[in-house]
């Protein structure tokens, strides 16, 4: 799925974790807010996950630990720590 520079804006919904054969999600450059709900750990079969250059905060989940099969995930350029 393939939604980057489109100026999206807002937060990121946890039904995102209902699209459990998702294996891209390109979010980048987009003006997304808020935190990265834990709910994106269900996404085991996702290989690249790309969220940078938006404005993320809060601590990056370690429900994120959960994508077994990731390959690439981006998320510089945000306000997240941990």
């Amino acid at each position: 799925l393939s939604l980057y520079d489109n100026n999206l804006i807002g937060k990121l919904p946890n039904s995102l974790s209902y699209l459990v054969n998702l294996e891209t999600l390109y979010l980048f450059s987009n003006r997304l807010t808020g935190t990265i709900p834990t709910s994106i750990g269900q996404l085991t079969n996702i290989i690249d996950f790309w969220l940078y250059s938006n404005q993320l905060t809060g601590t990056i989940p370690s429900e994120l630990g959960n994508l077994i099969n990731i390959q690439k995930l981006y998320l510089n350029h945000n306000n997240l720590t941990g």
